[in-house]
């Protein structure tokens, strides 16, 4: 398979492209032309070097680190899952990628099929997890009760601030869009790659989690095809990774064609991919993904258990089928 191939964590992209027929016979319909990353970690670099603070390279490192800050008498994080009618949806990014950090792909991916039920120990962990984060009044500015009322546009500004009120906030590429006027990405702010645990790496590598446009025939024709094979040369790549707003895992490209550091960043981000998945709680019934799995989210910053948030997804998921 051509993007088994040519795409970093080629297998990933391969399943992702592929469905069942009509029979029930898995077919490969189509591949990623455009992608985003959704596993970083904004900061400011300034704050960082005032405090002596580096990069982590490990989940362990970054726990770490968050408790350096919090011993310094800072606050290592901005979390914010507000977002009017889809309040939620930022605490289930996090989830996603610790579940990609955590467990095997297969796993994830039975998560989100619901043949891994929500309430298994293995999600109820990853959630918890993220309550480690969430939940811990010292990590989060405003306590973490403020967390289920503080909108996502808001929350990274803390890092803008002087003194800094937070120094790090987990989210998707788009977040600049978000920050203070001025602020100008690649000097004063800057992102690193959401780590995985050093102590799970050797199985489970680098992982991230993203979104992106799949390309697949509707109507076949010659040039259709003619046209598909246009687009799995590199240079058809190049000439959008010149623009704003592209990301490709395609191995062959030249990474100096991105338009600026920050994409180029991003592009080798996916090009040490081990795996990539969806984003999962799209892939889910609308019900779940951007319903129970949403407010549910919101109830265990404000206090419930996550095996309690994890019975109650479940319960709605078995309510639909």
């Amino acid at each position: 398979n051509w993007v088994k191939s040519n795409y970093a964590a080629g297998p990933s992209w391969v399943d992702l492209g592929t469905y069942a027929d009509k029979n029930g016979r898995k077919k490969f319909y189509g591949f990623f032309f455009n992608v985003n990353v959704k596993s970083l970690v904004w900061y400011v670099p300034e704050n960082f070097e005032a405090g002596g603070y580096e990069v982590p390279k490990t989940m362990e490192e970054l726990f770490a680190l968050s408790d350096q800050i919090v011993k310094d008498g800072g606050t290592p994080w901005c979390i914010g899952l507000g977002s009017g009618d889809a309040t939620g949806w930022p605490a289930t990014d996090w989830v996603e990628d610790i579940m990609l950090r955590t467990q095997p792909p297969d796993v994830y991916d039975g998560w989100v099929a619901n043949t891994v039920k929500f309430n298994d120990p293995r999600v109820v962990n990853a959630i918890e997890t993220f309550g480690k984060f969430a939940k811990n009044n010292d990590y989060v500015e405003g306590g973490s009760r403020a967390v289920g009322a503080t909108d996502f546009r808001d929350s990274p500004k803390g890092m803008f601030t002087v003194p800094p009120k937070c120094y790090m906030h987990r989210q998707a590429s788009f977040i600049p869009a978000f920050f203070p006027k001025g602020v100008e990405v690649g000097t004063d702010a800057d992102f690193f790659y959401f780590p995985s645990f050093k102590a799970k790496a050797a199985k489970l590598g680098n992982p991230v989690l993203g979104g992106g446009t799949l390309i697949a025939i509707t109507k076949d024709s010659n040039a259709t095809r003619e046209y598909l094979k246009y687009l799995q040369h590199p240079k058809s790549h190049e000439i959008w990774m010149a623009r704003r707003g592209f990301l490709t895992p395609h191995k062959g490209v030249n990474l100096n064609a991105y338009s600026s550091g920050i994409l180029r960043k991003q592009g080798e981000i996916l090009q040490n991919a081990t795996t990539f998945r969806f984003d999962g709680s799209d892939l889910m019934p609308g019900a779940i993904g951007a319903g129970s799995f949403w407010s549910q989210m919101v109830f265990y910053v404000s206090g419930a258990s996550a095996q309690k948030i994890a019975d109650n997804i479940q319960n709605s998921w078995d309510a639909i089928k």
